[in-house]
């Protein structure tokens, strides 16, 4: 379950951890044939109860005299914030920029080409999980670059993000500075139980809480020095496969808002010798990103618990 501990609303949104190159600054794109090749919209995001959000309209023109396929990348101007939920971009091919992902996006669901004259047009939304400001904000470099299948790269524009004061302005925005690290922390949130499974599995409840608003696509879980005979089998509710004794943490959109919590638990079976009960167990936290930032405060990433079952279990 989620609970909120600031005194604005935060956010949760959680991502598969990828393998991403980082690389240098783009190659510069050259000029817009005729300036209709590109059309990006602006960009402001709104605060929300959980975040900013806001989304922009792309317009890719096939000026030429024959059909042509394009495609198109996309530079988020704010780290994290990009949706890829109902766009056709790859978020597992995709490289990193300052701290920014770069995908590589298809026009259709189809990959279709445009016939002469024909336009394509996709909305791309964003999500930043930060607590809203009194005051407007900016964000600079993201980018849309636009390939033909016939002339490569034909079309370069910025693309930067405003933010919406809470009271509606945009006036004079000042620059939005995202935390650089993330901070997550873990804590124990009852005592050990045994299931009703039949088969004696424990149930070991967990707290994460995550402050500031560093980037992050998901947090995961990992459980070791566990006593022989004892498996971590998967978290409750479930977030898939348990791989070398560390799971995804289960919140629902993936991510949390600063201040933001989620208690799940741990699924173990208990050791093969009783005894071994009384051994202490580690359980850490990690934030997820790329590339792997080290944790501000990495002291509050690790509980230390046994697997005694409480007397009242």
């Amino acid at each position: 379950m989620f609970r909120k501990t600031g005194t604005l609303l935060t956010a949760v949104l959680l991502g598969l951890t990828a393998t991403v190159a980082t690389t240098g600054p783009a190659v510069a794109a050259p000029a817009d044939r005729d300036g209709r090749t590109l059309s990006v919209g602006k960009l402001i995001l709104s605060p929300t109860e959980r975040g900013y959000r806001g989304s922009v309209a792309l317009t890719v023109t096939n000026t030429g005299s024959e059909s042509d396929y394009f495609y198109y990348k996309l530079r988020e101007p704010v780290p994290g914030a990009f949706q890829f939920d109902g766009t056709a971009c790859d978020m597992f091919d995709m490289r990193v920029e300052d701290n920014r992902r770069v995908a590589n996006c298809s026009l259709t669901d189809n990959w279709a080409d445009l016939a002469p004259g024909e336009s394509s047009r996709n909305v791309l939304d964003f999500h930043v999980l930060t607590n809203p400001r009194t005051y407007p904000m900016i964000m600079k470099g993201g980018w849309v670059e636009v390939y033909s299948s016939i002339d490569g790269l034909v079309a370069r524009t910025p693309l930067s993000a405003l933010f919406r004061s809470t009271n509606g302005s945009l006036t004079r925005p000042r620059p939005y500075v995202q935390d650089a690290q993330p901070d997550a922390s873990i804590r124990l949130d009852g005592p050990v139980t045994v299931l009703p499974d039949g088969e004696g599995n424990l149930r070991v409840p967990v707290t994460i809480r995550y402050d500031g608003d560093a980037p992050h696509v998901s947090f995961s879980v990992r459980v070791s020095s566990l006593p022989a005979g004892s498996v971590f089998w998967h978290t409750d509710p479930t977030s898939g496969p348990v791989n070398g004794g560390g799971a995804l943490v289960p919140v629902p959109e993936l991510r949390l808002m600063p201040g933001e919590e989620y208690s799940f638990a741990l699924v173990v079976s208990p050791p093969t010798d009783p005894a071994d009960a009384s051994e202490l167990i580690d359980i850490e936290v990690a934030t997820n990103w790329y590339p792997t930032t080290p944790d501000a405060d990495p002291s509050d990433n690790v509980v230390r618990t046994t697997l005694a079952v409480a007397a009242n279990g």
